[in-house]
């Protein structure tokens, strides 16, 4: 029988404040809720401040009773197992040298981003910009939909397409929009050094001023009856083209 830990209220409203990008962003702290994103944070070794669960694990966790685990979960049927980490930081140099990076252009869902970060990580992209105004990589529906997957590719945020030639100019920079000019296949698209296939909003698709840079345009054909697909649907049936066909 394992023994059971109140955590007092202090620590509790301490935890539940990281639920608000304000406070993650001051702390540098996040929340990793679920086993497979505990357990990435152990296999990638990341700082690790608190594990808290309601059973007992492989590794040392903190077990607190469920109707405290539900205090500090951010959803309202919370997992039995969530960890106070600190947030991996990774300079923009640090995908210089990289081949395969995709751009994700002020996107602002979070389920939409971490399923994209899953797909990356399934089809071998190396590295990911989040350009513009997109949703912050640490919210906790990021996380959560990342399953396990957070750190697995390099991800790195750039403001304005100035930052972007000036880190990397010698990658083709690859739009993936409704344009009809400049199309390529996506086996074209195979052939390029570098490259950086560019994503854009779910509202608004990719900005003109992304559409200007860049040098080729990739379109996902679909039949007349469909208008368009969800940005993390077609970010993934693209990924898997260019990686495993």
């Amino acid at each position: 029988m394992c023994a059971v830990n109140v955590i007092s209220n202090n620590k509790i409203k301490e935890i539940t404040k990281l639920h608000q990008k304000k406070y993650r962003e001051d702390s540098n702290l996040f929340i990793a809720e679920g086993f497979k994103a505990v357990e990435e944070l152990i296999d990638k070794n990341c700082e690790i401040i608190d594990i808290y669960s309601t059973k007992a694990f492989d590794f040392k966790t903190t077990i607190i009773e469920e109707n405290q685990m539900k205090k500090i979960a951010t959803t309202s049927s919370p997992c039995e197992i969530l960890a106070i980490a600190k947030q991996i930081k990774t300079q923009t140099s640090e995908l210089k040298s990289l081949k395969k990076i995709i751009l994700l252009d002020s996107i602002s869902d979070p389920g939409n981003l971490g399923t994209i970060i899953r797909s990356a990580s399934a089809f071998g992209i190396e590295g990911i910009i989040l350009f513009g105004d997109c949703v912050e990589l640490y919210s906790p529906k990021v996380v959560r939909s990342a399953t396990g997957n957070l750190f697995k590719t390099k991800i790195t945020t750039v403001k304005n397409k100035e930052e972007l030639k000036k880190i990397f100019p010698s990658h083709k920079l690859v739009a993936t929009s409704l344009s009809k000019e400049n199309n390529i296949s996506i086996k074209d698209c195979k052939k390029f050094d570098k490259y950086i296939i560019m994503f854009g909003s779910e509202a608004t698709g990719l900005s003109k001023e992304l559409q200007a840079l860049s040098d080729n345009n990739i379109k996902l054909e679909m039949t007349n009856n469909v208008e368009s697909l969800n940005l993390s649907i077609s970010a993934s049936i693209i990924l898997y083209e260019l990686f495993t066909i």
